[in-house]
């Protein structure tokens, strides 16, 4: 049963969709630059490999830092469902390790468990030290002081 749900201002979730809209219209410019505009500009590995391995870096650090950045947290009886990539993935209780502040700031919390997808693992080497998988949670989300006290509170119970 859904308890509460915790999301982050509508500034926040424009701005990640603005990430994905940009990080679309650069994958487009590259494929219209290269293989329409200049199809025939000298070899393949001259042109396009290089704009190919520029634009997919720019992308990945665009997208994974917009997803990253604003995830909503739901509470249930369960445990916590965290959305990525537009679906909830369900971190039980059991599951959470710990939660403790980052080491760049006393506000934001990064929340360990053995349960979220080996991206997160990159959120728990960051933020965490740890190869644990990770989420974290910013102070920008509605209701953050009652998220930490209970995710704390089902934290140390384990």
């Amino acid at each position: 049963m859904k308890i509460s749900t915790h999301t982050h201002p509508r500034y926040i979730v424009w701005l990640k969709y603005f990430c994905f809209v940009l990080a679309l219209k650069v994958f487009l410019d590259f494929l219209y630059t290269d293989f329409v505009k200049y199809p025939f500009l000298g070899s393949i590995f001259s042109t396009v490999i290089p704009d190919m391995l520029i634009s997919s870096a720019f992308l990945i650090v665009l997208l994974t830092s917009a997803y990253f950045f604003a995830q909503n947290v739901t509470v249930t009886n369960d445990g916590l469902l965290v959305e990525f990539l537009w679906q909830d993935l369900n971190v039980s209780w059991d599951e959470i390790i710990e939660i403790k502040p980052t080491f760049r700031s006393r506000k934001t919390y990064v929340v360990l468990t053995n349960a979220l997808t080996p991206f997160h693992r990159f959120i728990g080497l960051i933020y965490g030290l740890s190869v644990k998988p990770a989420f974290i949670i910013y102070p920008t989300i509605s209701e953050y002081e009652s998220l930490v006290e209970t995710i704390k509170s089902h934290a140390q119970r384990r």
